[in-house]
């Protein structure tokens, strides 16, 4: 087999990827005030692990706020939060898998939205990761419930920095909500099965 040269190989489509990952997988109810604008993955091994949406906020009359650039458009109001799918125990860290999730990707969204890119990698940087991780991982939980396709299922729930994180298990999967505190109105947070 001949590669041709400068040619480089496409990954997978969302559509693709969702397939393999497998159902069940969930994401935030159809509405006005989000569009779902892509998926990020995280896997080892050759396995998918976690699937990641990703949503766009609009104005109250339905308009999307993008911007074009380069690569396309670009929203510039993007949800302070996501929807996490995970294959339960991915996270590697040997304890309860739902708090286990629930931690990790508040860590990663507090993490990601508070950074200062001249920062990433650097001392402070790495003290910062290490006092928010740790005043995720003790913060106290709160019972809650996240309504799937119009059904309340028991979660448990943490707040930190200004987002709050709802994480539950459900037909083998782990699903974990984390938001900012100032979106929580705008939208609706109820999940429904995609695949």
């Amino acid at each position: 087999m001949h590669r041709v040269r400068g040619a480089t190989s496409k990954p997978p489509d969302d559509a693709a990827r969702l397939a393999l990952f497998g159902p069940p997988v969930f994401g935030f109810v159809p509405q006005p005030r989000i569009q779902e604008f892509g998926w990020s993955w995280y896997g080892s091994h050759g396995r998918t692990l976690e699937a990641q949406a990703h949503y766009w906020l609009s104005d109250p009359s339905g308009n999307f706020w993008f911007e074009d650039s380069p690569t396309g458009p670009v929203g510039i109001a993007e949800l302070r939060g996501f929807v996490f799918t995970d294959v339960p125990g991915s996270t590697n860290r040997g304890g309860d898998p739902i708090r286990d999730a629930l931690d990790q990707h508040l860590q990663y969204i507090v993490m990601n939205y508070a950074k200062n890119p001249y920062d990433f990698g650097s001392q402070l940087w790495a003290e910062r990761h290490t006092q928010q991780q740790s005043e995720i991982e003790l913060a106290l939980t709160h019972r809650s419930n996240l309504i799937v396709d119009d059904t309340a299922i028991p979660a448990i729930t943490v707040t930190a920095s200004d987002f709050t994180a709802n994480a539950m298990a459900l037909a083998g999967r782990v699903v974990t909500v984390v938001i900012h505190s100032a979106d929580v109105g705008k939208i609706d947070t109820r999940l429904t099965r995609r695949v």
